[in-house]
């Protein structure tokens, strides 16, 4: 299952989904990750959440940062939860190509049985369809 967090800059994502992360944190009995460049969020993370911070990489696609992610699960098969901070900012990529890495997301989601949140900043209004049919009100 893949959820994503649409909005401008100020429009209270981030809040949203440090809440979710920390709340999937304390209800799922698995591991929660925590993808983002920087490491602006460490102290409002549950210390349980494994947070990765992205700048020490060098992912320039979502092909790259697809592999990225398959690598962390396949370290860890005990993840329930993958929370992704600003996406295209990660891969400075824009939202046509975000569509197909989701359908990559997709896969792996069903396949390992993992959640995917991401949030992305950008007027929920520019949503392609393949991002759309993902987003969720927070």
């Amino acid at each position: 299952m893949i959820s994503i967090i649409m909005g401008h800059k100020g429009s209270g994502k981030t809040k949203a989904f440090i809440d979710q992360a920390n709340q999937a944190a304390v209800e799922e009995h698995g591991t929660v990750v925590c993808i983002m460049k920087g490491n602006r969020h460490t102290f409002d993370l549950k210390s349980s959440i494994r947070l990765v911070d992205t700048s020490d990489f060098d992912l320039d696609s979502y092909k790259v940062f697809y592999g990225f992610i398959c690598g962390i699960i396949s370290r860890d098969y005990d993840i329930t939860h993958i929370f992704i901070d600003s996406v295209t900012k990660i891969v400075n990529g824009n939202m046509e190509k975000l569509t197909i890495f989701l359908d990559f997301l997709e896969k792996i989601a069903q396949q390992f049985n993992i959640k995917f949140t991401l949030t992305i900043s950008a007027d929920a209004a520019d949503a392609t369809d393949g991002v759309e049919r993902y987003l969720v009100n927070y």
